[in-house]
């Protein structure tokens, strides 16, 4: 796969491979339809078979119908329903011994969820904490800013209106 530096783009240059540039490029596919963020991301032998896959907490579109999928190479191998968007993904090992595959935790709302196999093992529940007084203030503040904000705009269509 061929790597165009930007200088090279107007066609005034010559095209350098990847083994030859220090920067790789990123993979853009607005087909593959995934929707994530970095933290949501684990790239793992998840069965010890040494084929590694990548291992996405899908937000889904417009964060509706959340999914854990598993990718190998473009194809995607499994899709798992999740009941809260996922925040983060990572892989760790259980047992010391052989075979070593690892497990997958994964945090979705408040709840962190252990994977063995790709099945669900382990769920660990977060108790739930007051809100920091402080931190209330300030939500409380946005929301009548946001309010002013709304209320202002009404004013405005209805004086122009």
């Amino acid at each position: 796969m061929a790597a165009v530096s930007s200088s090279d783009s107007d066609g005034c240059g010559a095209q350098s491979n990847e083994a030859n540039s220090k920067w790789l490029d990123a993979h853009y596919d607005p087909m593959a339809n995934i929707h994530t963020f970095s933290a949501c991301l684990a790239l793992a032998d998840l069965h010890g078979d040494g084929e590694y896959k990548l291992v996405v907490g899908d937000l889904g579109p417009g964060g509706q119908q959340p999914r854990l999928k598993v990718l190998k190479g473009p194809l995607v191998m499994t899709k798992s329903p999740l009941p809260a968007l996922p925040a983060a993904a990572a892989t760790f090992f259980m047992e010391p011994h052989e075979p070593r595959t690892p497990a997958l935790a994964l945090a979705s709302g408040p709840c962190v969820y252990v994977y063995k196999n790709l099945r669900p093992y382990f769920k660990f529940s977060l108790p739930q904490l007051p809100p920091n007084p402080l931190e209330q203030d300030l939500w409380n503040q946005a929301k009548e800013v946001n309010n002013m904000g709304v209320e202002n705009q009404k004013a405005k269509m209805a004086a122009s209106g």
